[in-house]
């Protein structure tokens, strides 16, 4: 059982509060992870920016962003506290259509990029980690994208 925590702060019929939680349940289920505290913020572009820029230094909206939490969790509580995975629902549903996905499979894709950053991979470091977690990512997405 996990405990996953989603904000919405746009206003999107397609993608709600439900269907995240959905996907992020599947994707811990496909990572082997159980007992997992997650929070999810769906935000507007401006927001995403002003958290790129306070935090990465980098002044443009992306589309998605992750913050491990880099304290242990509590003795005695029943969860492992993984951190918080943003995403901007606007950059998502313009870069779906770029790709040629539907919004609801790219949202799955950047929840995915995300939580795996929560768990330590990082496709910045070098080439073989970027492999390593593109992989994963692409496996994960592969087999949850068939039920959307």
């Amino acid at each position: 059982m996990n405990k996953i925590l989603v904000s919405k702060e746009v206003y999107d019929r397609e993608i709600t509060k439900d269907f995240v939680k959905d996907i992020a349940e599947k994707i811990l289920k496909e990572l082997n992870l159980d007992n997992i505290e997650l929070s999810i913020s769906l935000v507007d572009n401006e927001t995403i920016q002003n958290i790129n820029r306070e935090w990465r230094g980098k002044d443009k909206p992306t589309d998605v962003l992750s913050f491990p939490l880099d304290e242990d969790t509590p003795s005695g509580y029943k969860y492992r506290l993984l951190g918080d995975v943003i995403i901007s629902l606007p950059y998502a549903k313009k870069q779906a259509e770029e790709i040629g996905h539907s919004y609801k499979e790219e949202v799955l894709r950047l929840l995915t990029h995300g939580i795996l950053h929560l768990l330590g991979y990082d496709h910045e470091t070098s080439e073989e980690d970027a492999k390593v977690m593109f992989s994963l990512q692409d496996k994960i997405f592969s087999k949850i994208s068939q039920n959307l």
